[in-house]
């Protein structure tokens, strides 16, 4: 449980990260 709640983390930040450029460049 404590692994798969890490990995959650990780995908919410590079979903994040992902989406930034987006944002920016409209």
């Amino acid at each position: 449980a404590k692994y798969q709640r890490k990995l959650t983390v990780a995908i919410k930040r590079a979903r994040q990260m992902a989406l930034l450029p987006y944002v920016a460049g409209e």
